[in-house]
C-alpha cells in the first residue's frame, strides 16, 4: 500500500511530498519504507543525506500510524452510524 504526505525540509522550509510504501496484516503495519521524495513533480530522493532520510522516515512512520488509527476510528464511527439506518 502507499501513503503520501507533505512536509517541509531544509533551511528554506521547502515543501516536498514523501511517498511511503507499507504492508499491513492482523498484527499491524510493517515494511514501512520511503519510495520517493518529490519536489515540484521531480524526484529528489537521492539528494538527501542519510540523516535527513532517516528523519523523514521517522516522521513518515509516525504520520502513517496516526493515519491508520484515524481510518480505523472513522470506520468504527461509520459502522455505528449505519446501525441507526
Amino acid at each position: 500500500m502507499k501513503y503520501e504526505f507533505d512536509t517541509t525540509v531544509g533551511e528554506g522550509s521547502v515543501v516536498v511530498t514523501v511517498v511511503m510504501e507499507y504492508d499491513t496484516d492482523s498484527e499491524g503495519i510493517y515494511g514501512e519504507n520511503i519510495e520517493d521524495i518529490i519536489y515540484e513533480k521531480v524526484s529528489v530522493l537521492g539528494l538527501f543525506s542519510a540523516e535527513q532520510y532517516k528523519e523523514l522516515e521517522i516522521e513518515g512512520c509516525m504520520r502513517l500510524s496516526k493515519h491508520i488509527l484515524d481510518e480505523a476510528d472513522h470506520s468504527v464511527s461509520v459502522e455505528y452510524d449505519m446501525r441507526d439506518v
